[in-house]
């Protein structure tokens, strides 16, 4: 029971596995990997314990808005680019061979591949990230710089916990590189968004009005951040 909803879960008793129970959600359904001799009791209570966690991940699985799936950086998972999922393969470097110099990471054929040991994947993606942000991001700024007649001093990609971007009195402005896994028109609104906040500081109606013209169709991507935001950050 979570939020006054039944869970309903499937048990996998297993011969093999000794002591330590697992929990995975696959297709909305909820599975119990557990040794012969767990009791039920303990079952339910380890349950009871994850409900929350259960309750989010059937939630990101059965959600038709959301579209992004949140990164586990293990090998034959995804890694979003762009609004899509990509497949990831996880190529281990000798121990011997672990240095920064060696690790790297590829996308070709639609596909992420990672030279390193499983542990440094969110990292080497993350500086990829900040490496093709300005081909994702300068010809947007440039197009909506002339529509807008406005001139940014500096455009700063930063690795943000919370913000998809903000913009400073003296104009620069900052984005966060988690952004590029949202669809470019997300992107794009993200943009257009900071660049109005040269014209206008805050969030009045003025402010609104003015990103309406520029992107009629705004609060789609609003929307798509509120819904998937969570799973890219």
């Amino acid at each position: 029971m979570h939020n006054n909803s039944v869970m309903e879960f499937h048990i996998i008793r297993s011969h093999k596995r000794r002591k330590t129970s697992e929990i995975f959600i696959q297709d909305g359904l909820i599975y119990l990997k557990t040794p012969f001799s767990t009791p039920l009791d303990e079952m339910e209570t380890l349950l009871r314990n994850k409900a929350r966690w259960i309750a989010m991940k059937v939630k990101e699985q059965t959600n038709p808005e959301i579209t992004i799936k949140r990164a586990t950086y293990k090998d034959n998972s995804t890694l979003p680019y762009l609004g899509k999922n990509y497949p990831l393969t996880v190529v281990p470097l000798d121990s011997s061979n672990t240095h920064d110099s060696k690790m790297s990471l590829e996308f070709i054929n639609e596909k992420f591949v990672v030279y390193t040991n499983r542990k440094n994947v969110k990292k080497i993606y993350e500086k990829w990230l900040f490496e093709k942000g300005p081909e994702v991001v300068n010809p947007l700024i440039t197009k909506y710089s002339k529509i807008l007649g406005v001139s940014p001093r500096k455009i700063l990609l930063k690795n943000l916990k919370s913000r998809w971007g903000s913009a400073t009195f003296n104009k620069t402005i900052n984005l966060n590189i988690h952004l590029f896994k949202a669809p470019l028109d997300v992107v794009e609104y993200v943009i257009v968004h900071e660049l109005c906040h040269l014209l206008e500081h805050n969030h009045s109606t003025r402010f609104w009005k003015l990103v309406s013209n520029h992107m009629a169709d705004y609060k789609t991507k609003v929307k798509w951040l509120k819904v998937n935001g969570s799973l890219i950050l």
